[in-house]
């Protein structure tokens, strides 16, 4: 379209916002963040024409593309796409008015919208007096629009969803360097306001229920009960009801005898950066992880031990304890039987996860319990073991000789300097985890 500045530089398309569609009925609203910003323009592309004169008809200087925070500052274009879609009903993670935890926020997204800027048009214009003194400017035109192509991307599903282009336009204000950057800032901001609207977006971020979403509430002892809106943390205890866990028939024999159950229990947790470990703790789907693996996220990618990627919802959180509960759609599956006899010093143990890469997932290292302690910061109960863990290991099963559930993984300690692990390696005892969780096993205690 032909440019408001008319025989300025460059034509500019203006591009009209378009109205946002009303989320469907029943739709869940699924976390969107912002992700990366570029631009696919070279450094010295003529994106405009600057003039200064009597009038706007030319000759005019050109306005050229330059690199770096110069021409747009990912930070501002970051609020910007906040702003734009929180106003078209979406939820939009990391809240940048947020003083504290943006990062945490962040980690809840499940779709990731990133820009890549393909096409500026800039015109500008200051109309001076015919005495060309810069005191008499009588008038000053700055239009802009701006093509984005974005890329949203699934972190449950580990791809892309969606790969769409939207224009933005914007006309006003002065005719300076912060101007021009203020032009092609809220001409960004239109083509998000654009993408919002575009039906396909629409559909994933106002999802349709799916199994996640629609699993059965948890049982209580006082009849039937959820543990809390989605996603809201739930560090009290006392809030939540009880619930009763089926209590499973303790392995009696050596690990080796069943390692395939035990691996087959251990699941891989995906949720905000990184990946970590879990452990199904009931045959209809319920997992224990920890918080830290799951962060704020409501939905987390779940891959069991045959390869099969889930989604897992999160029930449950605490996060002074760091555990987490999830559960996946299901019926029939591998779950691991919980010792409520505490571990005792030099008892030999098992420790099951995914260290360092997804493609570890499965492994088992072995050690003693090397002894019984209290955090010196938060007080609570830790087992210190010998066990060889690393970074993916967090939230995954510590289980006795004969492979009964003991412990979750939390922390390790490494070598000063180096990423090398210590030796010093920490585990949540089970009973506390599931105190914590408000969860009780029924049935026989593993060891009576």
């Amino acid at each position: 379209m032909a440019s408001g500045l008319t025989g300025c530089g460059v034509n500019v398309r203006k591009a009209e916002i378009a109205t946002p569609p009303s989320p469907p009925p029943e739709s869940r609203r699924v976390p969107v963040r912002f992700g990366e910003l570029q631009a696919k323009l070279r450094r010295g592309d003529v994106i405009g024409g600057y003039v200064i004169g009597f009038t706007c008809i030319g000759p005019f200087d050109p306005i050229t593309w330059t690199s770096g925070r110069a021409m747009m500052d990912r930070t501002e274009v970051a609020d910007l796409f906040h702003e734009e879609m929180s106003t078209a009903g979406y939820d939009v993670a990391g809240n940048p008015n947020r003083l504290f935890e943006v990062a945490e926020d962040e980690e809840r997204a499940e779709l990731v919208v990133s820009a890549q800027i393909t096409d500026v048009k800039m015109n500008v214009c200051r109309k001076m007096g015919w005495w060309l003194v810069q005191s008499d400017v009588v008038g000053e035109e700055v239009e802009a629009s701006v093509k984005v192509d974005w890329t949203v991307y699934s972190r449950l599903e580990r791809r892309m969803v969606l790969r769409t282009s939207t224009w933005g336009y914007h006309a006003g204000g002065a005719a300076t360097e912060d101007g021009k950057v203020l032009a092609m800032e809220q001409a960004f901001a239109g083509a998000v306001a654009n993408l919002a609207a575009d039906p396909r977006f629409a559909a994933a971020g106002f999802a349709a229920p799916d199994a996640a979403s629609t699993m059965p509430a948890l049982e209580t002892g006082g009849g039937i009960g959820r543990a809390g809106p989605p996603g809201v943390a739930a560090d009290d205890a006392a809030r939540l009801q009880a619930v009763r866990l089926p209590a499973l028939p303790p392995f009696t024999t050596p690990i080796q005898d069943h390692a395939e159950a035990v691996t087959g229990a251990t699941v891989l947790v995906s949720g905000g950066s990184g990946h970590g470990s879990g452990v199904l703790v009931s045959r209809d789907g319920l997992l224990l992880t920890n918080h830290h693996v799951v962060g704020e996220a409501e939905r987390v990618r779940v891959v069991l031990a045959d390869g099969t990627a889930v989604v897992g919802r999160v029930e449950r959180r605490h996060k002074p304890r760091d555990v987490a509960l999830v559960r996946i759609e299901g019926r029939g599956l591998p779950a691991l039987p919980v010792r409520t006899r505490p571990l005792t010093v030099s008892e030999d143990i098992y420790v099951v996860g995914a260290p360092l890469a997804e493609r570890m997932r499965g492994t088992v290292t072995r050690g003693i319990v090397s002894a019984l302690r209290r955090d010196r910061l938060t007080g609570l109960e830790e087992i210190q073991a010998d066990a060889s863990v690393q970074g993916g290991n967090s939230g995954g099963p510590l289980v006795d000789a004969q492979g009964n559930l003991a412990g979750l993984t939390v922390s390790m300690r490494t070598v000063p300097g180096s990423q090398a692990s210590a030796g010093l390696n920490f585990f949540i005892p089970i009973g506390d985890a599931l105190d914590r969780l408000r969860l009780e096993v029924g049935g026989l205690e593993v060891g009576d």
